[in-house]
Order: structure tokens, then sequence, then C-alpha cells
């Protein structure tokens, strides 16, 4: 025992392990956590959709990345055929709008990303 304290002593102090902060992880923020639509109040469900925006907004800047909208747009679900003649869908509560070679999030004027409903 005394041998092994002798060598580690030997070699001086080990540094520490660098700390590095993790990324930021890409999540569905767009989904609602909360799923308001349940209540049958009409209050309770825009007091249920302000605690998920609040929710989902913090949660945007934590990470680092750009923040949800504050309004929902109602908007045809990926794979219908509106969503195809239309060229933009809804995908898991993000807007979506088909490009050639893929899709591109939809922004509104503020540059937050736009929540959307399927319909």
């Amino acid at each position: 025992m005394l041998h092994a304290q002798q060598i580690r002593s030997a070699t001086g102090p080990q540094p520490l392990p660098r700390y590095t902060p993790a990324s930021p992880k890409a999540s569905n923020l767009g989904a609602e956590p909360l799923n308001c639509q349940q209540h049958v109040d009409p209050r309770m469900r825009l007091y249920c959709a302000e605690i998920e925006r609040s929710l989902i907004q913090g949660e945007a800047r934590r990470q680092g990345i750009p923040t949800p909208s504050t309004e929902i747009v109602r908007m045809p679900a990926y794979g219908s055929s509106e969503a195809k003649q239309l060229g933009a869908a809804c995908m898991g509560g993000t807007a979506m709008r088909r490009l050639s070679n893929g899709w591109e999030q939809l922004r509104n004027a503020k540059g937050e990303w736009l929540r959307c409903r399927a319909e």
C-alpha cells in the first residue's frame, strides 16, 4: 500500500478534468406537453395555453435556441392530401414548409419559429 502512494505522489498532482457545458439538446419544444385542449372551460384552456407557452419559451432560452411563437396556427397535418397540395404541414407542433430537398421551419416576423396545431 505504501508503495502505491509513493508512486502516485512521485508523478505529481493529476490535472482536473475540464468542464465542458452540455450542448443544447434537440427537443420537440412545439409539442403540446400540457394537453390544454382537454379542459372544458375555455378560460382554463387559455390559462393552460399561457403556462404551456411560458414553459416552452423558457426551455428554448435555456438551451440557447430560437424561441417558439406565442400564437398557434392551424395547419393541415403532415402526410394529408391538403398538406401535399399546400406545400406546408404541421409536424409535431411546428409549422413546416416543403422545399425541393426537404422541409423548412416557418418563422413569424419576430424570428420566432411558428407553432401549429394539426387540423
